[in-house]
């Protein structure tokens, strides 16, 4: 089942309208867009295991942050119910870039192996830079190979697109600004795993997009200007209702747990009150990024198995 838009919910009102007239967003709910897309994913592992082949995850987790510890549980959990299976082999904090480099090379000659991913972030003296070449990429279901991302980058079809940036692309297209053709974008960070593949894959589907960031004099007037606005900063609270333009769609990819309480980087009670479409944290972007990367699992044991994507 698709998410209505919001236009839909109320016809013959325009977005301004609905704001003027106090109708609150659309929420755009990550778990029922999660529980859509496992459902269209079951089948195909179904029509895999009926080939003999058992799509399998591995994840390398270096360190012990607890961020990242409960995303690789929420994976496990999340491929549980599909019927992906989940391999988590970790590394001690201390592990150097070779003994990184080293199991990930290992990965590429285990079949029953179709999809890898390194857990990011990784502690302060690894390089991702200097380790991600060693990713198998035709296993790279997160996107962090040099050659995906280049082809990302050059706008050309690439093999993995990142399970994060795909879920904020998954949200928009459910959202009352689909398609993005000619709309006003913010992207809020440029992060090279969310903030700069997001802008990628809005220009490729023609919108105008304008990137933000720490170093940015101001957000304004440019995430006002903006039909979409996407954050990814980790800075709780950062935009308020205030800051939107009335209608806009508004994807919080931020996650920062503040007084043992998961929160966004927007303040959901007042955007709410202003946007048009809105996802909120927790609840959003997080459990669709789950199933996104597990549906680059699936293809990945798809392409092996010379089944048809």
């Amino acid at each position: 089942m698709r998410l209505t838009p919001t236009s839909s919910l109320y016809p013959g009102f325009s977005l301004h309208q609905r704001k003027a007239a106090g109708v609150p967003a659309r929420i755009l709910d990550g778990r029922a867009v999660a529980a859509e897309l496992g459902a269209v994913l079951r089948p195909r592992i179904v029509a895999l295991r009926e080939r003999g082949i058992h799509p399998k995850l591995a994840i390398l987790f270096v360190g012990d942050d607890a961020a990242s510890l409960s995303y690789v549980r929420t994976l496990e959990r999340a491929g549980e119910r599909v019927g992906i299976a989940t391999e988590v082999e970790r590394l001690p904090v201390s592990a150097r870039e070779d003994d990184v480099r080293a199991r990930l090379s290992r990965y590429r000659d285990d079949c029953s192996v179709h999809g890898v991913m390194l857990q990011q972030p990784l502690p302060e003296h690894l390089d991702i830079r200097a380790i991600a070449d060693a990713m198998p990429q035709y296993k790279d279901v997160d996107g962090c190979h040099p050659a995906n991302e280049g082809s990302l980058a050059f706008g050309k079809s690439t093999l993995f697109v990142p399970a994060t940036p795909a879920a904020v692309m998954l949200l928009l297209e459910r959202s009352p600004h689909w398609p993005l053709h000619g709309r006003n974008a913010a992207m809020i960070g440029r992060s090279a795993v969310v903030g700069a593949p997001v802008a990628l894959l809005m220009l490729a589907e023609d919108a105008s997009v304008t990137v933000l960031h720490k170093a940015s004099r101001s957000l304004q007037p440019y995430v006002r200007m903006a039909d979409v606005v996407v954050t990814a900063t980790g800075v709780p609270g950062l935009l308020r209702g205030e800051d939107f333009a009335p209608g806009a769609t508004v994807i919080d990819v931020g996650t920062t747990l503040v007084d043992n309480k998961l929160v966004g980087d927007v303040d959901f009670e007042s955007a709410a009150n202003v946007a048009g479409a809105l996802t909120p944290v927790p609840g959003g972007v997080g459990p669709v990024t789950s199933v996104a990367l597990l549906r680059n699992v699936v293809i990945a044991a798809e392409r092996f198995s010379g089944a048809s994507t």
